[in-house]
């Protein structure tokens, strides 16, 4: 099972960092059973990941599934959903904003390295843009939760 997770985190950081965030092809309905009731918009094709096929990024955020039914954050399903399936955007793809990370790391990832699961590198928080009065990012108050507070 670690070898599984380690290869997914492998591909999921090359796949990322491949990513040109140019425009975009198809649009297509977000079907995943974690994120059809959160998401109403319709995503891109290929997504951030890569995933060329609706089926595999279904799959490929099934991998965090035991972390959603743990509940360690409420921003968690967002965060995950908004990477897998980032709107269909004539200006290209649409990230969450690093605070919606920060708030999903936050409550999950001593979680996840206790149970040995290595968050890929290509979802470090730092990859995402911070959150502006005018940043282009999916910010937690699209789904109701406020945005983390930094810690002094």
């Amino acid at each position: 099972m670690f070898c599984l997770k380690l290869l997914f985190c492998s591909i999921l950081i090359f796949s990322l960092q491949k990513y040109s965030f140019a425009k975009t092809g198809k649009c297509r309905k977000v079907t995943s059973g974690l994120c059809k009731d959160i998401i109403s918009y319709k995503f891109s094709l290929p997504t951030l990941l890569k995933h060329t096929k609706r089926r595999s990024a279904n799959k490929a955020i099934r991998m965090f599934d035991p972390f959603i039914k743990m509940n360690c954050s409420p921003y968690l399903r967002p965060f995950l959903c908004t990477v897998f399936f980032a709107p269909c955007n004539r200006k290209g793809a649409k990230l969450p904003c690093r605070s919606l990370c920060e708030g999903a790391k936050s409550g999950c990832a001593i979680i996840m390295e206790r149970l040995g699961f290595v968050v890929p590198e290509a979802l470090s928080c730092d990859k995402f843009p911070k959150q502006t009065s005018t940043s282009h990012c999916i910010q937690p108050e699209s789904f109701d939760l406020l945005p983390m507070k930094k810690q002094q």
